[in-house]
This record gives structure tokens, sequence and C-alpha cells, in this order.
């Protein structure tokens, strides 16, 4: 099962995260601390992990700390795509050339 936490296009998650990530933010964050910290504890707080988020959001917004989040910003491949263009050109490792040397030697055992 699916779900998109987000509500941002091609943001799905399986469920299974979704529930890891609230054990974390159950036990870890807002599990208490040393006489707090007790099954009793957890039980109690556990339904407001969700509110204690958004909280922490909505503080974060107010103060205008928005790049202080979890959340990164998408990957942006194309420097790394077009360098690993750049050199496939320049070395052509996947044509044949006469003399080339390679630093390693992988014995072919389908021969053996």
């Amino acid at each position: 099962i699916l779900v998109n936490p987000t509500g941002w296009p091609m943001k799905w998650r399986a469920i299974d995260w979704c529930v890891e990530l609230n054990n974390l933010f159950t036990k870890v964050k807002n599990g208490g601390k040393n006489s707090n910290r007790s099954v009793e504890w957890i039980i109690l707080e556990s339904p407001l992990v969700q509110v204690y988020q958004n909280l922490q959001g909505l503080v974060q917004q107010s103060f205008g700390h928005t790049h202080l989040t979890t959340n990164h910003a998408a990957p942006n491949m194309r420097k790394t795509i077009a360098r690993l263009q750049e050199q496939l050109t320049l070395n052509s490792p996947h044509t044949v050339l006469a003399g080339r040397k390679s630093q390693y030697l992988v014995d072919d055992l389908s021969k053996k």
C-alpha cells in the first residue's frame, strides 16, 4: 500500500515507511526523558505526534526557518549525467581498442 504524506506529485511512500517514521517520532523525539520515559508516557504522547510535527513546521515558518527542515530538494542529476557522458565519450569504455591495457585482470571462468 502506498501513501503520499506530503501531497507532492511522485512522493509516494510505502505505508510501513510512514509507520516507522511515526515510531521514530514517538520513541525518540517525543518519548520523554529520564523519569518521563516510560511505556505509559509513550502511549499518552503517541496520538500527538502529528500535532507536534505540525507545530514544529508552524514555528519554523513563523520565524522564517523553513530551510531547517529535514525535507531535501528533489535531486538534480543534470551535471552528473553530463559529466558521465563526457567521460564515456572521452574514454569509450564500451568499445574494443587494440592495445588498451586494464589495471585489473578478470579471469574468464567460463573457459576453465
